[in-house]
């Protein structure tokens, strides 16, 4: 689906490891300053990468504000409101930190509000960016 507008915040930070299997899943801030996964619910989100950075300091443009598209770890709905997971809720894979699910208890840190409801697991959802704790 298209959305109009377009306008969009990305930032540049340098990557705290090889990311380039986690375009399009929420991202943090580390205690150095670089952008690494959002590893659970209770990671405060920085937003969402937007490239593939390969190694340490490479840069990692991660979107701040505006739509984008997230990975979602499990089936999501129109309007839900997403956190970070810590793994794929089908595999069980480490490789799903960062990915999206539905928020569901206090305490939880709001990276995003799905604009489109998504089949499962793996599927790229667009979102609109928003961050706040439940």
């Amino acid at each position: 689906m298209a959305y109009g507008g377009g306008d969009y915040i990305d930032i540049s930070l340098p990557a705290a490891a090889d990311l380039s299997t986690y375009q399009y899943k929420f991202m943090t801030v580390d205690a150095n300053g670089r952008g690494t996964v959002a590893s659970a619910a209770t990671t405060r989100i920085l937003g969402i990468l937007q490239n593939k950075p390969g190694a340490v300091d490479a840069p990692a443009r991660i979107r701040t504000a505006g739509i984008s598209k997230l990975v979602g770890g499990a089936a999501l709905a129109e309007g839900d409101c997403l956190t970070s997971t810590p793994i794929d809720a089908t595999s069980g894979s480490a490789n799903g930190m960062g990915t999206a699910a539905a928020a569901t208890s206090i305490g939880c840190f709001i990276g995003a509000i799905a604009l489109a409801a998504t089949g499962g697991s793996a599927d790229i959802a667009d979102v609109l960016l928003t961050r706040y704790q439940i």
